[in-house]
């Protein structure tokens, strides 16, 4: 199966070196001149012949009925349909982080917690993608969510 992996930051890269052991080929596509991501990334997508890296390149359009057939592509100034049966989004996100604007955030503005979800703020508790916890991921999120609970329940038990 051939596919595509849109964005060239650490998330698209990592994307892409997780397909490497199951796609033929992965085009990773990336808007900007150069890929943003960690070198020792770059050098590894680099390493392997299934992944062929096109920056300078804007995603026009996921082409098929039901199921992906290709990705319509504006490469150097020319359109370009990519035959690729899956195509993975990967630009990242800005954490919606805001409204606790008094709690301890990383540069990246994600909330900063403890393998028990607390935060540095005594009985506050985060998870999920908003917070400093790798791999943002569904099933990630929700163990998270379950651990905050856990230790909110915890913290809550032992001051009453």
């Amino acid at each position: 199966m051939d596919v595509a992996v849109v964005g060239g930051g650490n998330s698209g890269l990592e994307a892409a070196l997780q397909l490497i052991k199951i796609a033929k080929s992965i085009y990773l596509l990336e808007r900007g001149s150069q890929l943003k991501a960690d070198t020792v990334l770059v050098e590894k997508a680099k390493a392997s012949e299934k992944v062929n890296i096109w920056t300078n390149t804007q995603v026009r359009e996921i082409v098929g009925d039901k199921l992906v057939t290709g990705i319509r592509v504006q490469r150097n100034g020319k359109e370009t349909l990519l035959p690729v049966q899956g195509v993975f989004v990967e630009i990242g996100s800005v954490p919606n982080s805001e409204i606790v604007g008094f709690v301890e955030k990383n540069r990246w503005g994600e909330i900063t917690v403890n393998c028990e979800c607390e935060t540095n703020i005594p009985g506050l508790f985060a998870s999920g993608d908003v917070t400093n916890v790798p791999e943002k991921q569904i099933v990630v999120a929700a163990g998270e969510g379950c651990k905050a609970a856990l230790s909110t329940f915890r913290y809550l038990s032992q001051r009453q």
